[in-house]
């Protein structure tokens, strides 16, 4: 790694530890997704996909019904020692970095997302590193018991990066030029992922990202479980406070705000079991903030935003058959009800007024409380109103990245679940060791 005590953003090349096709078979039945998008079922379908799939680290089942959390971390461990004694999974033998060019789908349209897969210098958050979104407690200790018992980390943020004058991307270029990528087809996304190792281009890699703020896309509480695992390792006296060591460091994979394959999907809010009042005084109430119009369900499905033009959101459940459009009303200045001292961006934020503005002052409910589910899919979260599965349902349009950027810039941070960068990277392509 590099030397400590530096005031600029270290990415450094690390020693990966990836799969052995030779030994461990086709990589496309190895990857998962990071743990907290698998649901149980695909769980279990993960397990039968293939007995080497990432998911038995990522994510394993319990041993029986008598499990104790802990011991799934510990079967983690024990098979991630297992492979790496087989072979299955193998050390780089020098430091590289990463490059990946991320194939997927985006609203019908075919994407590439390019992002370079480095170790990063942990430091305190608006160091160097600016996170956007509120997290919640519970993944953060999930994550930290993995990374005790097994002294890696398998899935990492995705981070953001500026890269005004292109000298980056001009970078990465050459360094995918003359290197052959591994390549690996899934289902419905494709990965090419090159190991650079040529020197000057690392080194040239390491000194354009030094002028670079890193914005946290996904994963906040894999980052703020880099600072706890690194203060409880820094804690103990067997670590030199001068030296330099792998704790020091997450892995991330680094993708620039311009990047074409750089998308925002929305994340949409599901109410159901709530008290909330009637229909009609809702509408009555939303009618103080919002001037409301009405566009058929199967209209708001098919087109490429579920709310039309200037409108903050959509609405489902107040009638049937119907979405609520709802666009700020002419003389009321809604950013004034958000509590707390906050800038304009965050004030106009779509999130900032559902939370602050529909959810406490309309429904009089806690945003962030039971009975609020939050889903990337539009179709299952309509239909589940229609059914009669949940009461109503919020469809939000997707945040611009570089609005990201400017609410971060000012120290802010987005209500929870604001952002669902899509899609979220694979599990099972690198891993870091943290020994």
């Amino acid at each position: 790694m590099s030397q400590r005590g530096s005031s600029v953003n270290e990415v450094c090349p690390f020693q990966g530890i990836r799969y052995d096709a030779a030994v461990a078979g086709d990589l496309s039945s190895l990857l998962c997704p990071p743990y907290d998008i698998i649901t149980p079922e695909l769980q279990r379908e993960l397990y039968l996909r293939d007995p080497h799939n990432m998911v038995r680290i990522e994510h394993p089942l319990p041993l029986d019904d008598q499990y104790s959390e802990r011991e799934r971390y510990r079967t983690a461990a024990t098979t991630f020692q297992q492979w790496m004694r087989q072979g299955i999974l193998f050390r780089d033998p020098v430091p590289a970095l990463y490059v990946h060019d991320h194939s997927f789908e985006y609203l019908g349209e075919r994407h590439v997302r390019r992002g370079v897969v480095g170790a990063v210098r942990l430091r305190s958050w608006y160091e160097g590193v600016y996170p956007h979104e509120l997290t919640g407690a519970k993944a953060k200790q999930d994550r930290l018991e993995l990374m005790r018992e097994c002294g890696a980390t398998f899935s990492y943020p995705l981070g953001l990066y500026e890269d005004r004058e292109g000298l980056i991307a001009q970078l990465l270029d050459a360094a995918v030029d003359t290197v052959v990528p591994l390549e690996v087809s899934e289902p419905v996304q494709h990965h090419r992922l090159w190991t650079i190792r040529d020197q000057q281009l690392l080194v040239r890699l390491q000194q354009a990202f030094t002028s670079e703020p890193i914005y946290i896309a996904d994963g906040h509480h894999r980052y703020e479980t880099g600072l706890s695992y690194q203060a409880e390792r820094r804690g103990t006296e067997r670590y030199d406070s001068a030296g330099d060591y792998t704790f020091d460091y997450i892995p991330m994979t680094l993708t620039a705000f311009g990047d074409r394959g750089l998308f925002i999907s929305p994340v949409y809010r599901v109410l159901s079991g709530l008290q909330l009042p009637d229909t009609s005084t809702i509408e009555k109430r939303l009618s103080d903030y919002f001037c409301m119009d009405y566009v058929p369900v199967e209209k708001a499905l098919v087109r490429s935003a579920p709310a039309g033009e200037k409108a903050l959101m959509g609405v489902v459940g107040l009638r049937e058959g119907w979405v609520a459009e709802l666009r700020p009303r002419p003389g009321v200045d809604i950013g004034a009800e958000v509590p707390g001292e906050h800038s304009r961006e965050y004030r106009s934020f779509n999130v900032s007024v559902l939370n602050h503005v529909i959810m406490r002052h309309v429904l009089e409910v806690n945003p962030d409380g039971e009975g609020v589910a939050y889903s990337p899919d539009l179709e299952s979260v309509v239909h589940s109103v229609q059914l009669g599965e949940a009461q109503m349902a919020f469809l939000l349009a997707p945040a611009d990245p570089f609005l990201v950027k400017k609410i971060a810039d000012q120290h802010e941070r987005m209500p929870r679940k604001s952002t669902y960068f899509y899609p979220k990277p694979p599990t099972g392509l690198v891993a870091y060791s943290l020994d």
